[in-house]
């Protein structure tokens, strides 16, 4: 794609959905739009790494390096400690002979009883991800993410956020073969996001009146069109004298601007809410996303890397606590069809561990991560475990 045709892709977007007010997230934490376990598990700073799959997500100039074709297919599960235990809870109450008024006063024992507690699960039953040298498509039938909070408002109250994307994306990379110090690649992925939303308070006596703690017709949905642009760089370095130390390590450094047009969700197609609203979902935030990349030595049949981000600049959440991410990876390969990876790292003053093995086509995944669900200036941790299992060609 030349610049030109990137210019015009930025200017399409801009015409097609023009600025409109979105509803706000109650929640504190900071919702990506998509995440993937291998960074996670390295303190979610992969900005410079982006030499898989992701890459359309997290960085987009990484198709530009791609040597070979990847199709993922994969199903993906996250989830809090507790989550299931308050959900069953909250069922035996619901499905229990108690009169309304019964209900309300168990609700309100049951939020009592799990004050300052925060539980969150996140799903993506099917997600299909095919990337080329320099070109990559996706298509995410739904992310599905929720965030419940016990707290003491006017009342006892579950403060409730739902986030369902349905996405498509299509993302395209290059080399930039005039510059001549080193390698820069530059990307761009346009993303069309279907998206429910709801973020409210929900008292006990609403949950005495309803089988469901948020319902289809409780979302605010929309569409946007939008993108993210990358860029990455492995700057050339001399053989001899100072510098040349960090041939080893084969520095690079990445950035990225997502959602360059937070254009927000101003139409609807109606797929999940057909009522009239009162509102749009939470837009996609523009932020900025600065990377870089530190590679070990290979030894054996060991290698890896070392990792740092400052994610998130511009988000309304945003602090510098919450916005560093720092990571380490340890690869292994045993053959071509047997290999995988260790990882650690720290991502929002939380620490994280993660560890995929690959066996021929399949390849599963483990995470531990956490969220920060406080306020900026008092940090809580919301330990989260996540796998994703995949089939990956």
């Amino acid at each position: 794609m030349s610049k030109r045709g990137s210019l015009f892709l930025t200017g399409l977007i801009a015409l097609l959905t023009g600025p409109v007010a979105s509803a706000e997230s109650i929640s504190t934490t900071i919702h990506h739009h998509y995440q993937a376990p291998r960074a996670l598990g390295m303190g979610d700073a992969f900005v410079a790494v982006a030499n898989d799959y992701t890459a359309l997500f997290y960085n987009p100039a990484g198709l530009a390096r791609r040597e070979d074709g990847q199709i993922n297919l994969s199903m993906s599960f996250a989830g809090t400690p507790g989550a299931m235990d308050f959900y069953n809870e909250y069922k035996d109450i619901e499905e229990s002979n108690k009169t309304e008024s019964e209900k309300q006063t168990a609700y309100l024992q049951l939020i009592e009883k799990h004050y300052g507690d925060v539980y969150s699960i996140r799903a993506a039953p099917l997600e299909g991800v095919w990337v080329r040298p320099n070109w990559g498509m996706a298509f995410i039938p739904l992310d599905l993410s929720v965030e419940t909070a016990m707290h003491k408002q006017i009342g006892p109250t579950l403060n409730t956020t739902v986030y369902a994307d349905t996405t498509l994306a299509m993302g395209y990379g290059d080399d930039l073969h005039w510059f001549d110090y080193g390698r820069l690649s530059w990307g761009i992925t346009g993303k069309f996001v279907n998206r429910g939303f709801f973020s409210q308070p929900i008292a006990a006596i609403d949950l005495a009146k309803s089988s469901e703690i948020v319902k289809k017709e409780d979302l605010l949905e929309g569409y946007t069109v939008d993108a993210d642009i990358g860029l990455l760089w492995t700057p050339e370095l001399p053989d001899s004298g100072i510098w040349s130390v960090l041939r080893l390590a084969r520095p690079t450094f990445g950035a990225v601007v997502r959602n360059v047009g937070e254009v927000g969700f101003g139409q609807t197609m109606k797929l999940l809410n057909k009522e009239k609203q009162d509102g749009t979902p939470e837009k996609l935030y523009r932020v900025v996303d600065l990377g870089s990349r530190w590679e070990y030595p290979s030894m054996w049949i060991f290698g890896g890397r070392g990792v740092l981000d400052v994610r998130d600049l511009g988000h309304p959440d945003f602090n510098w606590r919450k916005g560093v991410h720092l990571g380490f990876e340890f690869d292994w390969t045993v053959s071509t069809w047997w290999k995988g990876q260790y990882r650690v790292g720290l991502s929002q003053g939380f620490w994280t561990a993660g560890l995929s093995a690959e066996l021929g086509i399949f390849n599963l995944d483990l995470v531990s991560y956490a969220d920060d669900v406080g306020t900026k200036n008092t940090p809580i941790e919301s330990r989260v475990y996540a796998t994703r299992l995949n089939l990956d060609f």
